[in-house]
C-alpha cells in the first residue's frame, strides 16, 4: 500500500506539472486548431465516439451492475464474478463522484466560451455546465472503467486503454474540453480504479512470501 501511495504522489506531481504547462502553452492553440475542424467529419466522429462514455449511459450501467453484483453475492455467495462486478462499478461510481466535486470546485470555462466571449480560465464555484470543464467527465468515466476492466481481464488491458485514450481525444475535437481537462480526467480515472483494486484486493498488493523448504541434511 505504501508503494502505491508513493507512486500516486509522484504521478500527481508529474501530472500537475503537465497540466500547468498545458494550461499556459497548449490548451488554447489546440482548441483553436480543433475549431477549424468543426464542420468536418472529424468533428462528427468525435461527437459520436464521445457517446461511448455518456453520463446517463454510464450511470444506468453502474446502477444495474451494482444491483446485479449485490444480488449475485447474496444468492451465490461472494464469488470472483460478483466481486469483480462490484469492483468495476464502485471504481467508476467513485471516479464520477470525485470528478463532479472537482468540476464544481474549479469552475473552468469550456472552449465555446473562449470562442464566443473570450473567456478562459478557472472560476471557482461558478456553477453551470459551461463552467465544468475540469476535469473531463467522459474521460474519467472511460479511464476508470477501462483500467478496472484491465485489472479483471489483463488480456484486454491494451485495447481498453486505447479506447479510453480515443474517447479522451474526442472530447477535445468535439470542442467540449481542453487537453489539460482530459489529462486530469485520465489521471483521476486511473488513480481511483487502482486504489479501488488495492482496497478490495489487498492480497494482490503484497509481495509473494518466500517459504524455505525443509531439505534433508
Amino acid at each position: 500500500m505504501n508503494t502505491t501511495l508513493t507512486r500516486t504522489c509522484r504521478a500527481a506531481l508529474a501530472v500537475g506539472l503537465l497540466i500547468v504547462i498545458s494550461y499556459l502553452f497548449v490548451d488554447r492553440p489546440v482548441a483553436e486548431a480543433a475549431l477549424t475542424l468543426r464542420d468536418t467529419a472529424w468533428h462528427a466522429l468525435a461527437k459520436g465516439l464521445s457517446q461511448v462514455a455518456n453520463h446517463l449511459f454510464f450511470t444506468v450501467l453502474v446502477a444495474a451492475g451494482l444491483i446485479a453484483g449485490a444480488v449475485d453475492g447474496l444468492v451465490n455467495g461472494l464469488t470472483n464474478r460478483s466481486r469483480n462486478l462490484l469492483y468495476l462499478c464502485l471504481a467508476v461510481a467513485s471516479a464520477m463522484l470525485i470528478g463532479d466535486v472537482f468540476k464544481e470546485f474549479f469552475g473552468r470555462a469550456r472552449p465555446p466560451l473562449l470562442f464566443t466571449k473570450g473567456v478562459y480560465g478557472f472560476f471557482p464555484l461558478a456553477g453551470g455546465d459551461m463552467h465544468s470543464s475540469f476535469p473531463s467527465g467522459h474521460t474519467l468515466r472511460i479511464f476508470s472503467a477501462m483500467t478496472a476492466l484491465g485489472f479483471i481481464l489483463s488480456r484486454l488491458r491494451v485495447p481498453a486503454l486505447v479506447l479510453a485514450s480515443a474517447v479522451g481525444v474526442s472530447r477535445v475535437l468535439a470542442l467540449r474540453h481542453y487537453p489539460s481537462d482530459v489529462l486530469f480526467g485520465a489521471f483521476l480515472g486511473v488513480t481511483v480504479a487502482v486504489w479501488a483494486w488495492r482496497v478490495l484486493h489487498p492480497e494482490s498488493a503484497c509481495p509473494p512470501v518466500n517459504r524455505k523448504r525443509n531439505l534433508p541434511r
